[in-house]
């Protein structure tokens, strides 16, 4: 197809991921990209950004299928449903009456808002298994939501900020805040509180932890500082950390993890950097813009990058 980016299907290796340029750059933006992600599928890439709309941008072009304004609260933490039609996103201002909203992009309607939090939303995740998702807030609590339901099904109170993630099946959620503990929940069973508890501090002058991710294997639970500290830590047992790495101190920095678990991007102040995961070692840097946001494309070999500078890019493999 005329206009179409050679999407690859080719399995992975280092020296293939390591090749990656920007297919696409968009440079048109308003503002600065917020949060990113891709559809289940892999066939569409969503973005919020600060100019206060939700674009959608067609993985097979690269081009930019559609832009819903919302600007009242304005958006943050996009996130695709299960369908590649619908997206959750957040307020970015304090908005209880509509902390969270429920987007269908074929005809720009809000199909639900979630009420509830009293402070901005910081981050949503939508489970892998179901349509429940989870937010964590300023206000200091994760809510737990179902798509078709406008209240919360429960709600953790935590002593700061909540980092938060499901695993890769959508059966365990990991929770760690500023008191540096790592709580892991049965997300069928969260009223009856966490089954593990993993003292996570980071140490000294490392700061606080920022992001939290999973491997794609469920193995590891990946945790950034604000300090630049990368930690790798059993998921299972007692959470034993087993490896570290360093970037440089930024607290919007998101770390990305290729899907087959062998390669961590991250932005710094330099720029973008991947590390090799089975050698720990960093393996290159593009002199670019740090990206403030990445993400992996879940079924093709391809990773979004959005910058302070106002850019979106699309990476690929050279042909």
């Amino acid at each position: 197809e005329e206009g179409s980016m050679e999407v690859e299907a080719r399995k992975p290796d280092m020296k293939l991921l390591l090749s990656f340029l920007p297919a696409k750059t968009h440079t048109d933006l308003d503002d600065t990209i917020n949060a990113l992600d891709f559809s289940n599928d892999g066939k569409f890439l969503a973005t919020s950004g600060d100019d206060d709309s939700v674009c959608v941008y067609s993985c097979e072009t690269g081009e930019r299928r559609a832009k819903v304004l919302c600007k009242r609260g304005g958006v943050s933490c996009v996130r695709f449903t299960h369908h590649s039609n619908n997206v959750i996103c957040a307020s970015r201002d304090r908005a209880p009456e509509e902390s969270v909203r429920y987007l269908a992009l074929h005809d720009n309607q809000y199909l639900r808002y979630f009420k509830g939090h009293t402070d901005s939303v910081m981050q949503l995740e939508m489970c892998p298994a179901d349509d429940t998702f989870v937010s964590g807030a300023a206000d200091k609590t994760v809510r737990f939501w179902d798509l078709r339901d406008p209240n919360p099904m429960g709600i953790l109170e935590c002593k700061t900020i909540p980092c938060l993630g499901y695993d890769p099946e959508g059966l365990i959620l990991a929770i760690v805040t500023a008191d540096n503990h790592l709580k892991l929940f049965d997300r069928r069973k969260y009223v009856k509180g966490p089954f593990s508890t993993f003292n996570v501090n980071p140490g000294g002058r490392n700061g606080q932890w920022t992001h939290l991710k999973w491997t794609p294997d469920g193995e590891e639970i990946v945790l950034r500082s604000s300090a630049g500290i990368i930690r790798f830590h059993n998921s299972y047992g007692k959470g034993e950390r087993k490896n570290s790495l360093r970037t440089r101190p930024s607290p919007s920095f998101e770390p990305a993890i290729s899907p087959d678990g062998n390669m961590l991007l991250c932005g710094s102040v330099g720029g973008m950097h991947a590390w090799d995961l089975q050698k720990m070692a960093m393996v290159k840097t593009w002199d670019d813009a740090p990206p403030y946001a990445l993400r992996w494309n879940p079924q093709h070999l391809m990773f979004a990058s959005a910058g302070g500078d106002k850019t979106l890019k699309l990476w690929l493999p050279p042909e």
